[in-house]
């Protein structure tokens, strides 16, 4: 497990003036694939784009190398996170979901938006005579030249670990808990266009491989949260795993996840977070991004919901009790500085109560997967109202007994609010019972 380091005795002190969101460079900067001077931007979105003319321009505008000159943005599209197509039918249809369909897709779309696209034949396995896709390409020097002629990547969305088995050579280890990569040709190709001030930018899958260490690799919050994380890929699709060696490390703030304020998965990463020694957790709701400029560690949300920072580096879990988790969330416009924490919200901030009524308890606070009738950004929500009620707490607890846990949020002498928005409210975990 990665150790904590001196960077939660920093974040302390920040937390006494502005409730400190971000880790020290030491502390956040993942075990490999890093320069010293970090360059390029990140796009990083939660989830179900939904074609999102706000997003994909933006990804298209960094990629484009002089603005409105001759030169056009060139984007490659790798989406190994997808499943293999079985026949050469299914690879050519782009209203399917494996790995050439998307291929086809993605290109598309950001046709659309100007850029020139190179779909990158790569995928899990081959499944038909004639298939492009194949793991080998990875290798192929011919595909790293043609990723190298970008000024952008684009990951799409399936199983995160995809992408470590296709562009990656590991040290085999038990469940795939993988300590020792190193970078295909492909991979090393992504960092140069990535090291030349391109971007990279990611949907779902293509989002959480962006961070360091300790990578989630699949889990439910009320399994995480009763059971904890277990090293390496788990066939049981609940259970809370994550990779020790991590993702592409191009993200070095902090743990990232996706779908996150959507599928309520703020009690699992507290929780992982916890486990393997990490100060953030920064989590992308779906059709949203957060958009990273790595030289200036600033921050800035786009599209249409919310991206949570957990800053974790108070959080105390003893047994099944957790508190000490600070949780800011920004919409449309918010900036976040991870350099020093500060966080600019897009429209007014208040301090204090607001004037609403105090929101009632909320029975599956964490929409669990379980419940039939389970909702979306519950826990989201309550945030959102509790701060602009006249109630100083509110609460939900687990669909999930034996044992239900309780989700506590209150204000602190940090907490503030905007139009959509929070900085600084406490989350604490505990059983129910």
């Amino acid at each position: 497990m990665t150790p904590r380091t001196t960077a939660a005795a920093t974040i302390a002190a920040t937390i006494a003036v502005a409730c400190l969101v971000g880790a020290s460079p030491a502390a956040a900067a993942p075990k490999h694939g890093t320069t010293s001077a970090p360059a390029g931007s990140l796009v990083l979105i939660g989830g179900n784009l939904k074609e999102n003319t706000t997003i994909l321009q933006r990804i298209v505008d960094l990629a484009d190398p002089d603005g409105d000159g001759p030169a056009k943005a060139r984007i490659a599209i790798v989406t190994a996170a997808s499943s293999a197509a079985k026949t050469a039918a299914e690879a050519a249809d782009d209203t399917l979901n494996n790995a050439s369909a998307n291929g086809l897709y993605y290109s598309a779309l950001f046709e659309r938006f100007g850029a020139e696209t190179y779909a990158v034949p790569i995928d899990t396995a081959v499944n038909f005579a004639g298939d492009r896709y194949k793991p080998s390409n990875a290798n192929d020097p011919k595909v790293a030249r043609e990723i190298a002629k970008a000024t952008g990547v684009f990951f799409g969305g399936g199983d995160q670990m995809r992408y470590v088995r296709t562009l990656f050579d590991c040290k085999n280890a038990a469940s795939e808990a993988f300590t020792s990569c190193t970078d295909t040709k492909v991979m090393s190709a992504v960092r140069g266009v990535l090291d030349r001030g391109g971007v990279v930018s990611g949907v779902s899958a293509g989002t959480t491989i962006q961070q360091g260490a300790d990578m989630v690799t699949g889990g439910e919050p009320y399994q995480a949260w009763r059971d904890g994380t277990t090293p390496g890929y788990l066939d049981d699709a609940s259970a809370l795993a994550h990779l020790p060696y991590g993702g592409f490390g191009f993200f070095p703030e902090g743990q990232l996840d996706s779908h996150f304020g959507t599928w309520g998965r703020q009690a699992r990463m507290i929780k992982l977070a916890d486990q393997t020694g990490h100060d953030l957790v920064v989590g992308v709701d779906e059709t949203t991004a957060l958009v990273y400029d790595r030289a200036t560690r600033q921050g800035e949300v786009i599209g249409r919901n919310g991206v949570s920072l957990l800053d974790t580096s108070e959080t105390v879990i003893e047994g099944a009790v957790g508190t000490g988790t600070r949780w800011s969330y920004l919409v449309a416009g918010d900036r976040v500085d991870f350099g020093t924490g500060v966080i600019t919200p897009a429209s007014e901030r208040r301090t204090g109560a607001g004037t609403d009524a105090a929101p009632a308890p909320v029975a599956d606070v964490w929409d669990s997967i379980d419940n039939p009738d389970a909702g979306v950004y519950s826990l989201v929500d309550l945030g959102v109202a509790l701060v602009a009620s006249v109630a100083d707490r509110a609460e939900g607890t687990t669909f999930e007994t034996d044992p239900q846990y309780r989700t506590v949020l209150e204000r602190t002498a940090g907490t503030s609010w905007w139009d959509g928005g929070f900085e600084g409210l406490a989350i604490t975990i505990s059983p129910a019972d």
